[in-house]
């Protein structure tokens, strides 16, 4: 990540985040200060977090992209650029401040493909969401499509997250890990000195809301507060088996997953044994699925337990993957980064690229490279201007 770039004092951001569960996005307003690098250290006062839910009808066209044509792909782009012009806009009218008060803002798009290297295959990752058109509608500067600067150094675009985990979370005493349990379950270890290691664990709401969606003919959309998951019982049989087959979860690191792995066709391929199971069973199974796809790559690719465990994302919220998790890691703290943080658990990921655009223009390196298998260090993204004249560029040495 390169060497400590020195302080600009206190910079306020929007960062935005449209993750692998397709249910909205999430928008941040913030106040960052501190310094970027290796050993940098960000402090990060949270402003506003607002999320604007996606309609059910445009939430299916984003799970159903992998399979979209050109058309459909380049009118998703102009429709969620506007989107997250407008969750910009909105969020900078409850902080009651304008576009000229914000140094920018972070959008790194919405990821319609995310094809990891395979062999002789470089991969390729697509994230939706036009720039120009967020800096039309926002008025402000913005940072986005920030992963394709990593995997044009030859690294998996993903996770990015870690950056910021590194730089919000140290501790010179301790080693502390982020969970962030999404459609996919990423986890970062922060040890008190060096880079972070850090991971795409395996699936976590992409294949509970998958399962309950098909389970019951797009009735249920998630289990609430995992209410289902918590009068249910864990099909351990199952759950042993399927982790016991997923080459995915013996891969070393740096790798990363999405639904192209852990979407339809990976349910199509347990349906026989996973429809048997009532509403409830389902739930609580593939909850149980997706923490011990976590304690395995804890396991096997984390140098230490950590003494602490952050959970964010729409997972921190259900009670029955968390009851799991805090479980099987005793007596490692886990706590939501609600209670350890003070960030609600769905602001955390807008948080960390906001984080990730600041570094961006303070010309800092935004990626691991030991993490995303980048050759080196790069600042990540693609600058958009707005309309508004007298636009001042931040430095960028």
């Amino acid at each position: 990540m390169g060497s400590s770039v020195a302080s600009r004092g206190e910079r306020r951001l929007v960062g935005l985040m449209s993750g692998t569960s397709c249910d909205g996005v999430d928008a941040v307003v913030c106040a960052l200060s501190g310094t970027h690098g290796v050993e940098g250290v960000i402090r990060a006062r949270l402003l506003v977090h607002r999320h604007q839910a996606y309609e059910p009808a445009f939430s299916e066209r984003l799970r159903v992209v992998g399979d979209a044509r050109a058309p459909e792909l380049a009118r998703l782009h102009v429709e969620l650029g506007r989107r997250f012009g407008a969750a910009a806009a909105g969020a900078l009218a409850a902080a009651e401040l304008g576009p000229d008060d914000v140094l920018a803002v972070a959008s790194p798009g919405h990821t319609a493909v995310h094809l990891p290297p395979d062999g002789d295959d470089p991969g390729a990752t697509l994230a939706l969401g036009d720039g120009d058109v967020t800096a039309e509608a926002s008025g402000c500067l913005v940072v986005c499509d920030m992963r394709a600067r990593d995997r044009a150094a030859g690294g998996q675009g993903a996770p990015l997250v870690p950056y910021a985990d590194a730089c919000l979370l140290r501790d010179p005493s301790a080693t502390r890990a982020a969970l962030n349990l999404g459609g996919i379950a990423n986890v970062t270890l922060v040890p008190p000195a060096g880079p972070p290691v850090a991971f795409d664990a395996g699936p976590a709401n992409m294949l509970l809301d998958g399962a309950l969606r098909r389970a019951t003919g797009g009735a249920l959309r998630f289990d609430e507060g995992g209410a289902l998951g918590l009068r249910g019982t864990v099909d351990e049989a199952w759950v042993r088996g399927a982790l016991a087959a997923d080459a995915y979860l013996t891969l070393p690191p740096p790798k990363s997953t999405g639904r192209e792995r852990y979407g339809e066709a990976f349910l199509e391929a347990h349906w026989h044994a996973l429809s048997r199971l009532s509403v409830e069973d389902l739930a609580a199974t593939l909850a149980a699925h997706a923490v011990d796809a976590v304690l395995l790559g804890l396991e096997r690719w984390a140098p230490s337990r950590p003494d602490s465990l952050v959970v964010s994302g729409g997972g921190a919220a259900n009670a029955c993957l968390m009851t799991r998790l805090a479980a099987r890691l005793a007596p490692v703290q886990v706590s939501s980064s609600d209670d350890a943080l003070g960030v609600p658990a769905g602001a955390r990921e807008a948080l960390a690229f906001a984080l990730l655009a600041d570094a961006t223009l303070a010309g800092a390196a935004g990626n691991v490279p030991s993490v995303t298998g980048a050759a080196r260090g790069v600042r990540l993204g693609k600058l958009c201007l707005p309309a508004r004249a007298g636009l001042q560029l931040p430095g960028m040495d």
